[in-house]
């Protein structure tokens, strides 16, 4: 045998000894994890084992062998289609090289089987724990059997973070429980992620049910507290997690924020990875405390509000459930906390009409022979639209479908209905037929969605949110001008002209005034109770504005913003969407929580206070419990007043004393005001029916 035979024999050799010593060192001096994965005890292959950025599979026998890098905190298993199980992560250990072993149990979902899963979100808890409304889960829980719960992040802050997870687990709700880390989970520690993964575990992680392989991320980026991991490591993560995920799986995709960018495309390391490619069908997230589905590149972004109260947008309190079918395809239920949506029949209803879907703060509009309101779709696929109504007998006369649901005001311009929808289409309809003039996206900035109201003044409609106004043409549907603030939070004010003026609520941010014709900002006032801005302000006269949110009723001069008188009153919250109607030196004001009251405007005191009953369901921001909520604008007629509340009430009232002269029980909320044909009133509620009453 000659020399170079020898050496090609040897050369193989000397690298399997190689790599067969570098595999026991790695083995036993701290610098690598092993295990096993079985299934009630036998081994299983092919299933997919992390350190927190490698990711390896299983082999023939089960075993695994993952090197770690500098930040591995948990070892993972990404249960397998099929399969499910609680024990799902592992502490790392340095000093500990194998034992890393994992057993999975056979699921009642079958690989590729259609199943559902039930999202909350932000609930907020404190050390008292979760409330009543965890009851509610649990119902709905039982009634549709979820393949899990999800909870997409703000638990919140340590004695929340400490307490949910006693409450909320796989053990206590009948389901399996999985969270997610919000911002306000990253508490003090050596790190923010340090508490939340002493109790709940790994930040981020997948696992699969039925045909969809399930990813968990963290918020991370603007955080409470300073992450311990580098912006990209979850994505480095996330990388290698899809390469070892089946192409025939869907994904999704939990956060406590919104994607990335509406591409779906994550750009890191100088690379980019596209979620698209890797079969995303959904992006489901927290945060914003908004119900609001939006479809882009045929990938759906879901967000839920909270379950227990309002929303920051005044959302009503819910949870969702997401059904996922065998063939992949998304379909969502929203179940609003203690409202059934079986209302009793209104026995003194000339007539009643249901409508398709539920009914926001779309105030009830009418020119005598028609009616026209709105409806509100917050589930997926989508039925929302612009009704109009025959007002003798409740038929339909048109029905036009939007792109979104429409959650607030209509206009009737000249002969024409304007609409928004909260993706921020804006449309003109034909009030006779339905039939679409033109219709004109515009640009929200920063806002996920809106809910403002539009308002029409000189042959111009404003409409946007906050963050994005935009002046229209309203005969044309072409746009004067745009101002991108990228500022304020989704509110359902209503944009109000004063004079010259377009009043802008800028929700967690300030009251605004732009010049109409313009857009260019004249003033902004932030103040501490102005700058919470979910109600609508009225203008008093030329020279004075009226705004009441938070705990206070304040003057504003509407020259300058400058607040000339703030009335503090303490236990009311003003986060109404109302606005206060003006009558004489009075303006009669709907709270989030103590009904209805009457302002002395010349006098600087409350003449008035008239209590309504507990809301059914919670829209105002924060409100739960027993808040007496008027979301709806009185109408005043008569010297009295006349308003639907969240209790499922419809009230008549003295204006003078504020006396209760009449009570309708409908049985449902109303978000918006009612319109009179000569004495007869039509009213609208939460649950998308409109009726007309004879004489209230």
């Amino acid at each position: 045998m000659n020399k170079k035979t020898i050496l090609i024999i040897l050369i193989p050799v000397l690298i399997a000894a190689a790599a067969a010593i570098i595999l026991f060192f790695a083995f036993h001096s701290g610098k690598g994890y092993s295990g096993t994965v079985t299934a009630n005890g036998v081994p299983i292959a092919d299933v997919s084992v992390s350190d927190g950025r490698n990711v390896v599979k299983t082999d023939e026998n089960g075993k695994f062998f993952l090197k770690g890098y500098r930040k591995t905190h948990f070892i993972t298993v990404t249960s397998p289609a099929g399969y499910w199980t609680e024990n799902y992560y592992i502490s790392a250990d340095k000093n500990k090289a194998d034992g890393y072993d994992f057993d999975l149990q056979k699921s009642d979902i079958a690989a590729g089987q259609a199943h559902s899963f039930l999202q909350i979100s932000d609930t907020e808890v404190n050390e008292k724990g979760v409330g009543e409304w965890i009851h509610y889960l649990k119902d709905i829980a039982e009634k549709d059997k979820p393949a899990f719960l999800i909870h997409t992040g703000d638990i919140c802050y340590e004695a929340g973070l400490k307490k949910h997870i006693e409450d909320m687990n796989t053990e206590t709700m009948g389901v399996p429980v999985r969270y997610i880390i919000g911002n306000h989970d990253y508490v003090d520690g050596k790190y923010g992620e340090e508490l939340f993964e002493s109790l709940y575990g790994p930040v981020w992680y997948s696992f699969e049910a039925g045909n969809v392989h399930y990813v968990v991320t963290p918020f991370q980026t603007g955080a409470d507290r300073k992450s311990f991991y580098n912006k990209n490591d979850r994505w480095r993560w996330l990388e290698n997690d899809l390469k070892n995920t089946s192409p025939d799986m869907k994904v999704v995709i939990f956060n406590h924020n919104t994607p990335p960018n509406k591409d779906y495309v994550i750009s890191f390391d100088r690379k980019e990875l596209d979620l698209k490619e890797h079969n995303l069908i959904a992006w489901v997230f927290g945060h914003y405390h908004y119900n609001y589905i939006e479809e882009n590149n045929g990938v759906l972004g879901i967000s839920t509000a909270r379950p227990d109260c309002g929303g920051i947008d005044s959302s009503a309190s819910g949870a969702r459930m997401v059904n996922i079918s065998s063939e992949g395809k998304i379909t969502t239920n929203m179940t609003y906390y203690h409202f059934s949506g079986n209302a009793a029949e209104i026995q003194n209803a000339q007539w009643t009409a249901q409508l398709d879907d539920n009914i926001l703060f779309t105030n009830t509009l009418s020119d005598g022979k028609f009616i026209y309101t709105a409806t509100v779709d917050e589930d997926y696929p989508r039925s929302c639209a612009v009704y109009c109504l025959n007002s003798e007998d409740g038929s339909i006369v048109w029905k036009f479908e939007t792109e979104n649901s429409v959650k607030n005001n209509l206009i009737l311009n000249e002969k024409n209905i304007l609409a928004q929808d909260c993706e921020g289409n804006v449309y003109c309809l034909n009030a006779s037929n339905g039939e679409k003039i033109w219709q004109t996206a515009v640009n929200l900035g920063s806002g996920l969605s809106t809910s403002s109201a539009l308002t029409v003044s000189d042959g111009i409609v404003y409409a946007g949110c906050a963050a994005g106004i935009t002046a229209i043409d309203a005969s044309t549907g072409k746009t004067v001008w745009e101002n991108i603030r990228n500022f304020g939070e989704g509110s359902p004010a209503e944009f109000v002209v004063a004079g010259n003026k377009l009043l802008v609520s800028s929700h967690w941010d300030a009251l605004i005034a732009l010049d109409k014709k313009t857009g260019k900002q004249l003033w902004k006032n932030d103040d501490s109770d102005l700058r919470f801005r979910s109600s609508t302000p009225a203008v008093i006269d030329e020279n004075t504005i009226i705004a009441a949110d938070s705990g206070a009723i304040m003057l504003i001069d509407a020259n300058t913003g400058k607040i000339t008188h703030k009335e503090k009153l303490e236990g009311y919250n003003f986060s109404s969407s109302a606005q206060p109607v003006i009558n004489g030196n009075y303006a009669y004001i709907a709270t989030a929580n103590k009904g209805i009251l009457a302002y002395d405007i010349s006098t600087k005191s409350v003449a008035w206070h008239t209590e309504t009953g507990k809301a059914i369901v919670y829209t105002a921001p924060y409100t739960s419990g027993d808040a007496q909520t008027v979301e709806a604008t009185p109408v005043l007629k008569d010297g009295c007043l006349v308003f639907g509340a969240s209790d499922g009430v419809l009230y008549k009232i003295s204006a003078e004393t504020g006396e209760v002269i009449k009570t309708e029980n409908i049985g449902s909320p109303m978000f918006a005001s009612p319109v009179f044909i000569e004495n007869d009133i039509i009213v609208s509620d939460f649950g998308g029916r409109v009726f007309r009453m004879n004489g209230f």
